[in-house]
């Protein structure tokens, strides 16, 4: 599966780079949480000094946050995987960077959190 991310600047520095885009593949059927995990691992994200970076992650709705303290991102449940953003057979994640605003208020707004009716 191929997947394409891109994210948030976080300095004006960063913004040479925007969209701050990358693509990659894993193998087909990936949960999505190693997914995310790997990229968050991988250096993609860029360290704040302190520490305390906080990042949520979307496709066409929030699918988990990923905090620079925490050793693990959090998916948020229940996740439909149906309504992910997957277009020409590439999925594509979007990384919103929250500055240092404590991870824990993050992921309690956007658990449950809908974007549309049911």
């Amino acid at each position: 599966m191929k997947i394409y991310v891109s994210r948030r600047s976080v300095a004006a520095g960063d913004d040479i780079n925007a969209p701050n885009s990358d693509s990659l593949s894993v193998p087909d059927g990936t949960d999505l949480g190693k997914i995310v995990r790997g990229i968050a691992q991988s250096g993609y994200l860029p360290k704040i000094a302190g520490g305390q970076a906080t990042w949520s992650v979307t496709s066409n709705v929030p699918v988990a946050i990923v905090a620079q303290q925490w050793a693990e991102p959090r998916m948020l449940d229940p996740l439909n995987l149906n309504e992910l953003d997957l277009r020409d057979g590439i999925l594509r994640l979007y990384f919103n960077y929250h500055a240092q605003i404590d991870p824990e208020t993050v992921y309690k707004v956007f658990w449950g959190f809908r974007l549309s009716a049911i």
